[in-house]
């Protein structure tokens, strides 16, 4: 009836996930599960709300039942779920499939926000031994920011027992969570529904946003009230609970998780039509998403929409040296080939960017042509490169459309073929690296002196600006 990866967690073992944690009004992911057990222990310690994600439909209709739990944003599959989707979360605690518990562990790793603490189940035999692939990538990841238990066989008395070796990983993700602060002077009024009249502001798109938004509030709450009326209708005569509801991909949606979503949605609609393209960045998605969670009263109004445009605009700065900072700080910090070194640089404070830099895991063989490879365009690290690029374009004054997308469509390239994208020219290979390198060597400059500048350090003149050739050294070479 159910895969052969379903084992739902023993409570002895939930209970060694969970007791070293503090769950008292936090947010918890659950990425795998199953029929809810995770999910009623971290309930049961006063957790604020536990998202879940799971694959088998009979799973499902288990964890639609349990008060305090809600659907991600795609529920079905953990592995398509992005870190704007659950940038709001502090704790992610997992007992994931063990055919592929590198690649689930990883992915939460790249999904979670700053500050996110991870607990997850692995076999132990993807945690030690001979590492390669993923492991590997899994195992510096450990080494580097957490722990490694071993609970040996600790489902060998289980409701679906295994005499497999299990591992307990703790990871934490470096950095501290934004303030509530991020989008001070956004309005917050009551929890109703805003009347939309006319008044003396003509059509436009804005207004059509918010009037489908509130629209759509107001169906769903006639929805509810049909339902009510319904079983009104037929108390004492039917003699079965009946009852109508609103569901998002087949799952039961509450009326807050319903409006949440909905602003989320209408929030893209915003920015894709009225902001820049390089001022949306992956950052912004995040920081949206855990503002619209974290905030439990927010009025989708024409007015604060165009408030949120006024301040995302206004923040543009911050936002690149924010973009830079993050891509520079993860491109240098484990990959000293990617570090380039200067006199005086104080290097605890980070490294600068090489002109030439590598960045692993980003390609793969191609589905269709397994002697081509394929440029990832989903994840963090291509979000990174893509935030880097429109840091870029903010710093050279040039238009992101020209530079948005590599030159071929498809993202399948010759393996070690070099191709051009934006600011740099790329290739990449089939054991998953993808080598970049700055095309213009004064963007290069710009970038690296923009860095130092937001890391408090100065660089030596002979960095700030390469040199150019003198009329005289040029004729004489």
């Amino acid at each position: 009836m159910l895969n052969a990866d379903f084992f739902p967690t023993p409570p002895e073992v939930a209970a060694l996930m969970l007791d070293p944690l503090d769950l008292r009004c936090r947010t918890v992911l659950e990425p795998s599960a199953g029929k809810g057990d995770l999910v009623r222990h971290c309930l049961a310690r006063f957790a604020e709300e536990v998202v879940w994600c799971e694959k088998e439909p009979e799973l499902q209709d288990m964890l639609t039942s349990i008060r305090g739990a809600s659907p991600a944003h795609s529920y079905a599959d953990f592995l398509r779920v992005h870190p704007a989707d659950v940038s709001h979360i502090d704790l992610i605690v997992m007992n994931p499939p063990f055919s592929a518990d590198e690649a689930h562990i990883l992915h939460a790793w790249e999904i979670a926000p700053p500050g996110c603490e991870i607990v997850a189940l692995a076999n132990w035999n993807s945690l030690s031994g001979h590492y390669r692939g993923l492991q590997l990538k899994l195992a510096n990841l450990i080494d580097a920011y957490g722990s490694l238990e071993d609970l040996g066989e600790c489902f060998a008395d289980a409701e679906r027992p295994t005499r497999v070796c299990v591992g307990m990983v703790r990871l934490t993700k470096p950095g501290t969570k934004p303030g509530g602060d991020e989008f001070d002077g956004f309005f917050l009024g009551p929890d109703d529904i805003e009347a939309q009249g006319e008044g003396l502001i003509p059509y436009r798109r804005s207004r059509d946003i918010v009037n489908r938004y509130v629209e759509a509030c107001r169906i769903y709450d006639e929805q509810v009230e049909a339902g009510t009326r319904l079983r009104g209708v037929l108390d004492g005569f039917f003699g079965q609970e009946l009852g109508l509801q609103v569901t998002v991909e087949g799952a039961p949606v509450t009326r807050n998780r319903f409006r949440k979503d909905l602003q989320k949605a209408a929030w893209q609609h915003v920015f894709a039509e009225f902001l820049p393209a390089q001022m949306a960045t992956s950052q912004l998605a995040k920081d949206i998403n855990a503002f619209v969670e974290q905030q439990s009263k927010i009025p989708f109004t024409e007015r604060n929409l165009w408030r949120m445009l006024q301040i995302v605009a206004g923040t543009q700065e911050q936002r690149v040296d924010r973009a830079v900072e993050e891509a520079i700080d993860s491109l240098t910090k484990h990959t000293k080939e990617n570090r380039y070194g200067v006199e005086g640089w104080v290097t605890n404070s980070g490294y600068m960017l090489n002109r030439r830099f590598i960045r692993a895991y980003m390609a793969e063989p191609s589905w269709s042509n397994p002697h081509l490879v394929r440029v990832k365009t989903y994840g963090s690290q291509s979000d990174e490169i893509r935030d880097l690029i429109k840091a870029l374009c903010f710093i050279t004054a040039r238009p992101f459309e020209e530079v948005a997308q590599p030159e071929r469509g498809d993202n399948t390239y010759e393996p070690g073929e070099w191709h051009t994208w934006g600011f740099f020219r790329f290739r990449a290979y089939k054991k998953g690296t993808v080598h970049f390198e700055f095309l213009d060597e004064e963007v290069w400059a710009a970038v690296n002196a923009r860095y130092a500048r937001i890391k408090g350090q100065v660089l030596p003149e002979t960095h700030r600006r390469p040199k150019r050739a003198t009329r005289r050294q040029e004729v004489a070479a």
